[in-house]
């Protein structure tokens, strides 16, 4: 198994730990990582560590991904909201908008810090989830999005400024992945 040269604390992963009893790459690090100790801390403190399959990978690296194609935060406790959209994702087909507030998903209303287990999996790795979300004219709307695969936008964002008489570029990466054909056709 690679992790035991590879990973940071493969010192700490024992002999006896066998990875065929996964189901998968990534459970195969969701349990190694409990063998993260460091001083001073109670819990295990990798977090990020993940694995997939090769073809996983390469549709990540390629730029194609198969979720519902939105991003949240936190901008208090208690406020949960849109932080990104991916224009031709399920999300963004639906007409779902950056800043618009999760109010309820699946019917709990519940979105707390405490709670964020399950919005994790309802907003990330569910294939179909019933979203309420609250617009900024106060109207509420109902949206059941179901998981799709898209091409991801590799530029987020961008715009030319012009700053005493000389313009300047401003570009927002959402990811250095994907489709280089798409960022140079925007700029053709």
């Amino acid at each position: 198994m690679i992790a035991q040269e590879a990973y940071l604390w493969h010192t700490q992963i024992p002999s006896s730990f066998k990875p065929r009893d996964y189901a998968d790459p990534d459970k195969i690090m969701g349990a190694i990582r409990a063998y993260s100790k460091e001083p001073g801390f109670a819990a295990a403190v990798d977090r990020w560590s993940f694995g997939m399959k090769q073809a996983e990978w390469d549709d990540v690296n390629s730029g194609v991904a198969k979720d519902f194609g939105l991003s949240v935060f936190f901008l208090e406790e208690g406020d949960l909201r849109v932080k990104l959209v991916e224009a031709n994702s399920p999300a963004g087909l639906a007409g779902i908008k950056r800043g618009w507030q999760v109010v309820k998903l699946n019917g709990n209303s519940n979105m707390t810090t405490g709670n964020a287990d399950f919005i994790v999996e309802r907003v990330f790795l569910s294939n179909v989830t019933d979203f309420t979300f609250k617009k900024p004219d106060g109207s509420t709307v109902d949206i059941t999005l179901n998981a799709g695969t898209y091409q991801e936008d590799p530029i987020y964002l961008d715009t030319v400024y012009s700053v005493n008489g000389s313009k300047v570029g401003y570009l927002v990466f959402n990811s250095f992945l994907g489709d280089t054909t798409e960022v140079y056709n925007k700029f053709a």
